[in-house]
């Protein structure tokens, strides 16, 4: 295990970054596509709705990814670093994309040390009320 402070570049020129940090970028991306889908179909339905009576106009199309999954396999390092405010250093792990010349000398599996599967489905089900407090607002 490295200690140090985790550098946006490795050595050999590939770039790596937190793992938490990769797929919450991943799950942020999938939206944002998602709500760019969304706006191009509710452009298409304005246009739809303002044709004229009798006219060709294609109905819009609605998209939705019922499931999206990102398969990574990553070059992985435990890496621990010391705490800004001064607490106990926490380990982070570091992925990077694999290196070509550790492929050459070691091989493909031991290049690549995590493999991540990233699935995200849309949630089908009504969120339930939260509970009212004594001043009848929601509880937090």
């Amino acid at each position: 295990m490295a200690t140090g402070d985790p550098s946006p570049t490795a050595g050999s020129g590939t770039r790596q970054t937190e793992l938490g940090a990769l797929l919450a970028g991943t799950v942020t991306a999938v939206v944002e596509a998602q709500d760019l889908l969304d706006e191009h179909a509710r452009a298409r339905a304005a246009e739809y709705a303002a044709a004229a009576p009798g006219s060709l106009a294609l109905p819009p199309l609605w998209y939705a990814f019922d499931e999206a999954s990102v398969d990574l396999e990553l070059s992985t390092e435990a890496v621990r670093v010391a705490s800004d405010d001064g607490g106990p250093a926490r380990t982070r792990l570091l992925c990077r994309t694999v290196n070509p010349v550790t492929v050459g000398v070691y091989g493909y599996r031991s290049a690549a040390g995590t493999r991540v599967r990233l699935t995200l489905t849309p949630q089908r089900v009504a969120p339930t009320p939260l509970p009212a407090t004594e001043e009848g607002r929601p509880s937090p």
